[in-house]
């Protein structure tokens, strides 16, 4: 049995498009993969901690130095690498908020990068330690996007790219709000490269 680890990121909720495509592609998958586990990780119903000073020390510092709180956090962060590391395959629900990354995925990847553990350093950069897999990126956004003012996707792709993660699929869906057809047209585009891949 593989393992699929979904995360959504959305504040929307029900009317999240970032969702909406992301479970229509998961559905396929499962459709065509009946034997996939499927973990779903809503870091918006369930927000994951914000790095703080408490939490920075709390991934450096020696057991022995830390109050039971931040003994959860590293906990945590354990636990996150853990099932990131034993999925499969992974989708993004990502809708692009003032032209960056959910601040609930940030914290997220803040608790996934742990150097020693996810990462390491070396002479000739980081290297990532976590077990190479498909990691599908799927975009929302509500205007248009150019190619020279697209900040979103490389962060993330950097992010997963500390961690050892190399097989990064985008999919975007753009000019969602520009009227009812560009919405309709977008969400197609974006659909018809999913349906492809699932």
């Amino acid at each position: 049995m593989s393992e699929l680890l979904y995360l959504k990121t959305s504040v929307n909720g029900e009317q999240s498009r970032s969702s909406l495509l992301s479970e229509r592609f998961i559905e396929r998958r499962l459709a065509n993969r009946p034997d996939t586990r499927v973990i779903t990780r809503d870091l918006v119903t369930n927000p994951l901690p914000h790095l703080g000073p408490k939490q920075w020390d709390a991934l450096r510092l020696d057991a022995d130095q830390l109050s039971a709180e931040q003994l959860a956090y590293r906990r945590l962060s354990g636990d996150l690498i853990t099932e990131f590391d034993n999925a499969d395959t992974v989708v993004i629900a990502l809708p692009l908020y003032n032209a960056g990354i959910p601040s609930q995925l940030k914290a997220y990847f803040d608790l996934l990068a742990r150097a020693g553990i996810s990462f390491e350093f070396t002479a000739q950069g980081p290297r990532g330690l976590l077990r190479d897999k498909d990691v599908f990126l799927i975009s929302t956004r509500g205007g248009v996007v150019e190619e020279q003012d697209e900040h979103q996707l490389p962060a993330v792709e950097q992010l997963l790219g500390l961690l050892g993660i190399t097989q990064v699929h985008r999919h975007i869906a753009q000019g969602l709000d520009l009227s009812p057809e560009s919405n309709v047209t977008g969400l197609a585009n974006a659909w018809e490269g999913l349906a492809a891949m699932a």
